[in-house]
C-alpha cells in the first residue's frame, strides 16, 4: 500500500471509529467471522472480521470463547485510538480501558475484514476492504473510479 493509500485509510478509520462506541455483534458462518458494530453521535460505523483476530487485556488468552467474552465486555466502550499496519492493513482499535482488539490485516487468498459507514453492509461514503496479499482498497466518496 502506498503512502497516500495508508493516509487517506487511516483518515477514515478515525473519523469511522474514534470516539465511537462498540455496540454490537452479529455472529458469522466460522470462528473468525463476525460483524461488529459502532455509533458516534447517531452515526454508524461496521467492521466485518474473516480472519483471526484477538482481544490483547489483561489474563488475555486465545480461546474462542474466552476471546469472545473480553470482546463482550468492550461493549459500549469508546474506542481511544485507531491504527491502521504500515506494511500489511492489520488494524488495531484500542479502547479506554486500554484493551486493545486487533484484527489481522494479511491472508493469501481472502479479504481479512472490511469496514464502512453504511448498515448493514457496504459504504455510504466510505468502504475499505483488506484485500489479499496485504493489499488495501479503499473507496471514498468522490473517488473517480
Amino acid at each position: 500500500m502506498s503512502t497516500t493509500e495508508h493516509e487517506q485509510a487511516t483518515s477514515i478509520l478515525h473519523h469511522l471509529f474514534t470516539a465511537s462506541s462498540f455496540v454490537g455483534i452479529d455472529f458469522g458462518s466460522g470462528p473468525n467471522h463476525h460483524l461488529l458494530y459502532f455509533s458516534r453521535q447517531g452515526l454508524e460505523s461496521w467492521i466485518s472480521i474473516e480472519g483471526p483476530w484477538h482481544v490483547h487485556a489483561t489474563q488475555s488468552t486465545f480461546d474462542e470463547g474466552e476471546q469472545l467474552e473480553q470482546l463482550m465486555r468492550l461493549r459500549r466502550e469508546r474506542i481511544h485510538h485507531v491504527r491502521l499496519g504500515d506494511e500489511h492493513p492489520h488494524l488495531e482499535l484500542e479502547f479506554e480501558s486500554g484493551s486493545l482488539l486487533f484484527i489481522n490485516g494479511y491472508q493469501e487468498h481472502f479479504e481479512c475484514w472490511q469496514a464502512g459507514d453504511a448498515r448493514p453492509l457496504g459504504g455510504d461514503a466510505y468502504l475499505l476492504v483488506a484485500m489479499p496479499q496485504g493489499e488495501l482498497a479503499v473507496f471514498a466518496d468522490g473517488d473517480d473510479e
